[in-house]
């Protein structure tokens, strides 16, 4: 059974979600130099999350360039917090939008690219994502 236009777009929300949480728990514990000084297994515990699914998280996040790390252990830099604009998440909404409305080139990276204005790379990490909001 296929997952509807809205559950991928909920299930992409919560993808979303669940790494701007860790983004602003970093900047709630930046201090003047802009590095925040907090813990994985912290975030998870504020979080309520496994410390493996937050290390997964900073990993993807630091991929992004969104956060990187500052040099000591536990610290790191948030470059941007537009996760929508400026990563592969972004760009997930926009593919589940064309697939939607163009099945026919579901496999067809590609067209997609072209359509979306993207490299072909592009496509293979967001349809990486697409994976998880389809289940």
């Amino acid at each position: 059974m296929a997952v509807s236009l809205e559950k991928q777009i909920q299930n992409t929300n919560y993808l979303v979600e669940s790494y701007t949480q860790v983004i602003n728990l970093l900047l709630e514990h930046k201090d003047n130099e802009g590095i925040s000084r907090i813990s994985q297994s912290e975030i998870a515990r504020k979080l309520g999350a496994s410390q493996s699914a937050i290390a997964k998280r900073f990993s993807n996040l630091i991929k992004f360039g969104a956060i990187k790390k500052s040099g000591y252990k536990n610290a790191y830099t948030v470059i941007y917090v537009d996760l929508f604009n400026f990563s592969p998440l972004g760009l997930l909404f926009k593919l589940i939008i064309l697939l939607d409305k163009n099945p026919e080139i579901i496999n067809d990276y590609y067209k997609q690219a072209e359509l979306l204005n993207v490299s072909y790379h592009d496509i293979q990490i967001a349809r990486g994502y697409l994976s998880f909001v389809v289940t």
